[in-house]
């Protein structure tokens, strides 16, 4: 039976955290939103479990870098080294963070639904929080993926 699960918090990131995976600007894919799920896509096909020095478990990211404008989908790494040609890096810095952790039925249901639903901007105004609005960032356990345990959350840095 499925137990909605709901959570939305303010956390602080002690340790940096390694990312490296496909860029958006670096692929041959339009730069749209309908690009997102095809980037994923090929990530999943051809990399999802062969990164070298990848984490374990494994946890994979998706970061939105509004300045740029780019989007990077990978995995957290121990050390960044012989990256795949075409593959970008980004470290994550330590620092405070909204935390809005969700779940759904099915992996489909919660990116396509669920995820568009969340307000976490709502959430820091009515909390008297400022957002720093130059990246956002998507963290999915590899049993999300897998369609096992279907939850993520997102990190939204903020200004202290």
């Amino acid at each position: 039976m499925f137990i909605e699960k709901s959570n939305t918090e303010v956390i602080t990131i002690d340790k940096e955290i390694k990312v490296v995976g496909l860029s958006l600007q670096k692929s041959s894919l339009p730069l749209s939103f309908d690009s997102l799920g095809k980037l994923w896509g090929i990530y999943g096909e051809k990399y999802r479990g062969k990164v070298k020095k990848a984490i374990e478990p494994i946890v994979e990211y998706a970061i939105a870098l509004n300045k740029v404008p780019d989007y990077i989908t990978g995995c957290a790494v121990t050390e960044i080294e012989n990256m795949e040609e075409g593959w970008v890096s980004y470290i994550i810095p330590q620092g405070k963070y909204i935390k809005d952790n969700f779940n759904a039925e099915s992996f489909y249901q919660l990116t396509t639904e669920i995820m568009g639903k969340r307000n976490v901007k709502a959430w820091a105004k009515a909390n008297n929080i400022k957002i720093n609005k130059e990246y956002s960032i998507e963290v999915y356990p590899i049993e999300a993926v897998k369609d096992q345990n279907v939850e993520m959350y997102t990190l939204t840095p903020i200004i202290e």
